[in-house]
């Protein structure tokens, strides 16, 4: 019995979430990262199907909808082309608001960056030249990704804890990057579904949801871009941001679109082709010089 005892304690950290992953070129869905309170989190995953054996950067894709709702399966399409192109390819899930107030959606997506770390050998992924995309209220979970990259406090449910969630760079479209302490914002609609209502202290919460909050020199590169006549995200909001990071001299690209709404898609076409082509050059900069 004494024996048996022994011989389980030598082979159950066999049993870890690394060795029980299994990756395969083209497009994987539900790829699980973890359990956090309950709530299974995954994503979905698009490799090459060459066998180069240089590490390749990789692009995260962020879904948006108001943070309520929204789904990873949005950017299939996408992720599988980039994949053909030779870049490792994900889209992330999280949890939703308001059930989920902060900091739990992004929480969950540096973990997602962090399990791309902690995988980066078989993935055969460079950890160093991973950028992050979100749109709307993706790009805001983006931006605060990469604000708090050098930061600890989001990361509190032991997923891949050795590993850090810096990106490369960060790509936002019409995103919500307001300092909420200013009065003009706090009525604003993620105020009202994320803000944390177990802090008492409500200019420390807005400010804690706030990405300017966060802003040093150590972070990455952002690329952003918002349409003038934006009915769902004020346009103040990345301005305000953009100011920030002039105040700070930090690296930025800034494209905004006269007269284009929240679906830049939809309101200017030919200029959202544009500001997308734009936005992939950012991509290549910082994923491969």
């Amino acid at each position: 019995m004494r024996l048996v005892i022994i011989l389980l304690i030598f082979i159950t950290p066999i049993f870890t979430a690394t060795s029980a992953t299994t990756f395969v070129a083209g497009l994987q869905k539900d790829v699980l990262i973890g359990e956090v309170e309950g709530v299974s989190l995954n994503l979905n995953l698009a490799l090459p199907e060459n066998s180069s054996t240089k590490p390749k950067p990789a692009l995260v894709y962020i879904h948006g909808g108001g943070l309520i709702q929204g789904d990873k399966n949005k950017f299939n399409k996408q992720i599988t082309k980039m994949a053909i192109r030779g870049v490792i390819a994900a889209s992330v899930m999280y949890r939703l608001a308001p059930e989920h107030r902060f900091p739990s959606a992004i929480e969950d997506v540096k973990a997602a960056i962090r399990f791309l770390k902690a995988h980066s050998k078989e993935l055969n992924l460079d950890p160093d030249r991973i950028v992050i995309l979100g749109v709307s209220a993706g790009a805001y979970l983006a931006t605060m990704v990469g604000v708090t990259g050098n930061s600890k406090e989001f990361s509190q449910h032991n997923l891949y804890p050795k590993f850090d969630s810096t990106v490369a760079a960060v790509i936002s479209f019409s995103g919500s990057l307001a300092d909420f302490t200013k009065a003009e914002y706090q009525n604003f609609i993620l105020v009202k579904r994320f803000l944390n209502l177990n802090e008492h202290d409500k200019n420390k919460a807005l400010a804690a949801i706030s990405p300017a909050s966060y802003l040093d020199k150590n972070d990455p590169p952002f690329f952003l871009t918002h349409g003038s006549a934006d009915e769902v995200v004020p346009v103040e909001m990345t301005r305000d941001f953009v100011l920030e990071l002039q105040k700070r001299n930090h690296p930025f690209e800034y494209i905004e679109v006269e007269g284009g709404k929240h679906s830049l898609s939809s309101t200017r076409p030919k200029k959202a082709s544009e500001v997308f082509s734009a936005s992939m050059a950012f991509f290549q900069k910082h994923a491969y010089e």
